[in-house]
């Protein structure tokens, strides 16, 4: 029954009129002018082959999504420091750099090498906070307000010195108070730094040549304090390389669980018991190895409802001749790799993809897949096929539990081949559909507005918890149409070093009313809104209500004194 409505739903989308959407590479008009630097100089160095995030936040609580790149560092000593790239819009489609003078050009974050970030409110003051990781650990910067942010790091508790990659804020325990997971990748250093080379040639070395290193967990305690609560969460363990990082509740006991991809050793999917301890279920899951049974490199990873059955399912990127993994959750215990004998497989062989994610690109109410691609470097690939720069992909979501290769039809500059490395979606032009940041290494960013299919119908959520944490984290909000149900979890994390908008954008395809908003959050608190119209961004508060602003985002509430 299930099945045959969700055809039949595809059918109908499929015959309403669309006019053909494509990525228009708007950055440079726009006002984003950030370049990575990944400092190589002929050291061969392992962090140069990484690259640098991108994640959306809102600087000024304008209610506008903003912009932040995080760049990496010339090496040798009087080389260039790092320049991330902090872009605050504009509200018109374009963006100013407002990076000198807001503390992320202080002397703490421009001489480390920078790799990706995270973002959150963690003392509840109403500002979204930034966690940077790095190649030495990490900075966590309060934001002050009026553009301003303070490097904590020292003052939180944050003692990370270990490589990391990609970072999550999760509200672990439930308490009010966003945690920060930290996905550490290799023990590394210059001094330590193995040479490797093939075929008698200098080059980089591949993950078998470090050792793995731990994550960090830190519990938010309030005051503006963290505590290393890793041992204690039973997540001390040395075999993660963390890579991608991904907050889901794959058996819907309400509390939030970890995916960890991680490279060449096997994935981890942690699950939290409720009592202040994950365990490692990746095995068991299903999700550890390919169907070869072979470990990956787990890159980039997500985690949505992408056939409307009411469970998280994974998306994960590999490298070249692995494909994507497609992690179906078959019944909140086991998952199933739907890519190997599908398109999906298909599309991403010769890929090698870092950020990957779900999103609604054509709002039909069915995620689709985007994948950021680009190799490493050219003495590892042996084979021809596999080209260092490569165009990014996407995967229509048909409605089916099917996907369909759509890049070639998205436009020129978004098949031009690129070193792309994180990325995020965002709507910064306030118009309802997602548009797509990515990063790429030792290049430009790119700017991808979603143009010409803008007539189907979305709903845009935004949560302001109360007791629950003030971004609203780990809420989980559906839906209901004329069309079906449809729910997201606002989630930190994923993608490849990136974070994408906490607001959430739902397709409602030619449904022309919302019957039915529900929230779950987690505090334990629900809350239930009918009869809405389509086409607005709304405000859920969890102790207010609902707000109703109309197109653009809902400025959060300016002077709010911290909850907890």
């Amino acid at each position: 029954m299930l099945q045959g409505a969700v055809v039949a739903l595809a059918a109908l989308g499929a015959i309403q009129s669309q006019t053909p959407i494509i990525f228009t590479d708007v950055a440079e008009r726009a006002g984003i002018g950030f370049v990575h630097q990944n400092g190589a100089a002929g050291n061969y160095w392992y962090p140069e082959l990484f690259g640098g995030g991108v994640a959306v936040l809102d600087i000024d609580g304008d209610g506008w999504p903003d912009l932040l790149f995080v760049n990496g560092k010339d090496w040798q000593p009087g080389g260039r420091r790092s320049r991330h790239g902090l872009f605050r819009n504009n509200h018109d489609g374009t963006f100013s750099d407002v990076l000198a003078g807001s503390g992320l050009d202080a002397d703490s974050v421009s001489g480390v090498y920078g790799l990706g970030a995270a973002i959150a409110d963690y003392d509840n003051d109403g500002r979204d906070d930034i966690f940077i990781t790095t190649v030495d650990g990490g900075r966590l910067f309060h934001n002050e307000g009026h553009g301003k942010f303070a490097d904590v790091t020292a003052r939180a508790g944050i003692r990370n010195t270990e490589f990391a990659v990609s970072a999550a804020w999760i509200d672990y325990d439930r308490d009010g108070l966003v945690d920060l997971f930290i996905g550490n990748y290799v023990r590394w250093s210059p001094e330590a730094e193995v040479r490797c080379g093939l075929g008698g040639e200098r080059g980089y070395c591949g993950p078998d040549a470090y050792r793995p290193v731990a994550p960090r967990l830190y519990r938010n305690v309030g005051g503006g304090r963290f505590e290393d609560v890793t041992a204690r969460a039973g997540l001390d363990g040395s075999t993660d390389k963390a890579m991608g990082v991904a907050v889901l509740d794959y058996n819907a006991d309400g509390w939030p669980d970890l995916f960890v991809g991680n490279d060449r050793v096997p994935a981890k999917l942690y699950r939290n018991d409720g009592h202040g301890r994950f365990v490692d279920e990746g095995v068991q899951a299903g999700v550890a190895l390919s169907e070869n049974g072979a470990a990956r490199a787990n890159m980039g990873v997500d985690a949505a409802d992408y056939d409307r059955s009411g469970r998280p399912h994974l998306v994960v990127g590999n490298f070249f001749n692995e494909m994507l993994g497609l992690y179906h959750n078959e019944n909140s215990q086991v998952f199933v790799d739907a890519a190997p004998r599908t398109e999906v497989g298909r599309a991403s062989l010769l890929a090698v993809t870092w950020a990957v994610f779900f999103l609604d690109y054509d709002l039909d109410g069915f995620p689709d897949i985007f994948a950021a691609n680009g190799g490493t470097d050219e003495s590892q690939v042996r084979d021809a096929r596999a080209r260092v720069s490569q165009p990014p992909l996407l995967l229509r979501n048909r409605g089916n539990r099917t996907f369909e290769n759509v890049t070639a039809a998205l436009g020129a500059a978004f098949n031009r081949p690129m070193m792309a490395r994180g990325a995020a979606y965002v709507d910064f032009d306030g118009d309802g559909d997602l548009d797509i940041a990515v990063s790429t290494l030792n290049g430009p960013a790119h700017l991808f507005r979603n143009d010409g299919g803008n007539r189907r119908n979305w709903l845009r959520v935004r949560t302001i918890g109360s007791r629950s944490n003030r971004s609203g984290i780990g809420a989980r909000v559906r839906v209901t149409s004329a069309s079906g149900a449809q729910w997201q979890m606002v989630h930190s994390g994923s993608s490849y070093a990136s974070q994408s908008e906490l607001t959430l954008t739902f397709g409602l395809g030619g449904d022309t009313r919302v019957s039915r908003v529900d929230v779950e959050w987690p505090s334990g608190r629900t809350q239930t809104f009918e009869d809405l119209a389509p086409n607005q961004v709304v405000g859920i508060d969890e102790a207010r209500g609902l707000l109703v602003s109309g197109r653009s985002a809902p400025p959060a509430p300016r002077g709010a004194a911290p909850l907890r």
